[in-house]
């Protein structure tokens, strides 16, 4: 086995220990040593990007999933991995374009739906958001986070109804998830707040 390919073992052992600043040290080897390698370059640079993403250092992973896709820009997760970094730090038009590009390359991925649906949502049209959620759950019915995100713009338009049957589908998978209990809690409470101030209104 060539030194590249121990190089890429070694820092995905590292990153599986946590050990990100060496994962790193071994990515950017793996970049002097593949010049005129373009897989090992982008993997690398996807894996430090990666990294990056992942410990909030969001400047640094926009830097190196930018070059990963410059090196191959038909990869859709590089573009759903850079469009999770425009979300966290809010430049959203950047954002819904790289998640949009990233299904355009491959639809079958219900964390790139959820993402925009959750992106989408909260940012320009809860409805829309509410249909790439459900697209996200069609694929994996499963997805407690697209359940949660879908429960919560369900709640941003008052269908309190939806928003439970959502959270309690949620609990079936995580039974032991508190969040979602607080969840829960907080859609009854605004629910039966929301018919009292309705009632008042009316009288």
């Amino acid at each position: 086995m060539d030194k590249v390919s121990n190089l890429f073992k070694s820092a995905d052992r590292e990153t599986r220990n946590g050990n990100y600043p060496k994962a790193i040290e071994h990515y950017q080897e793996i970049i002097k040593l593949s010049q005129d390698d373009t897989k090992a370059q982008h993997l690398a640079y996807w894996g430090i990007g990666e990294i990056y993403l992942n410990n909030k250092q969001y400047d640094k992973a926009e830097l190196y999933l930018i070059r990963a896709i410059n090196l191959k820009p038909d990869e859709p997760i590089y573009h759903y991995l850079l469009g999770c970094t425009y979300t966290y730090i809010n430049e959203i038009d950047k954002a819904i374009f790289h998640l949009e590009k990233a299904i355009a390359l491959d639809d079958s991925q219900d964390v790139y739906w959820d993402q925009l649906g959750w992106v989408y949502g909260f940012n320009r049209d809860v409805n829309k958001g509410i249909q790439y959620l459900k697209k996200a759950l069609k694929i994996n019915p499963q997805n407690t986070r697209a359940l949660r995100d879908i429960c919560m713009l369900y709640t941003q338009i008052h269908k309190w109804h939806e928003a439970l049957v959502c959270i309690e589908e949620a609990l079936k998978y995580e039974p032991d998830n508190e969040e979602l209990f607080r969840i829960r809690e907080d859609i009854e409470y605004f629910k039966s707040e929301f018919e009292r101030l309705s009632k008042l209104s009316k009288e």
